[in-house]
């Protein structure tokens, strides 16, 4: 029996919050984008800085809400920023957003 009409539980607004990235204050980025020894191992796997970066910024989203995201950079920019600056200090990177790129989720199945 196909449903002609999809029930709607959460209203937009919470389906907006539901899916969005959290915002963290100073006090919870330094909690929730603090990482043990094997996180790091992992995430030093990817040779994009930018990549690499995300990649414990997602995580440590996923920590917080454990709901997978697909932010855009401006969304993240701010935890972006502390995790280069605290974890891989040099220069630091454009914004980017990432893809969909089979060659990069390929990439990614290798580090398991």
């Amino acid at each position: 029996m196909a449903f002609e009409e999809r029930v709607q539980i959460l209203s937009d607004a919470e389906q907006n919050d539901f899916y969005s990235p959290p915002i963290l204050s100073s006090n919870d980025q330094r909690f929730f984008l603090s990482f043990n020894d094997k996180e790091l191992a992992i995430a030093n796997k990817i040779r994009d800085r930018g990549e690499r970066c995300m990649f414990l910024v997602l995580l440590s989203y996923f920590k917080a809400k454990p709901v997978t995201l697909n932010p855009g950079y401006h969304q993240v920019k701010h935890d972006l920023k502390y995790v280069y600056l605290t974890f891989f200090p040099g220069a630091g990177f454009r914004p980017f957003n990432l893809t969909q790129n089979p060659f990069n989720v390929g990439r990614i199945r290798a580090l398991k």
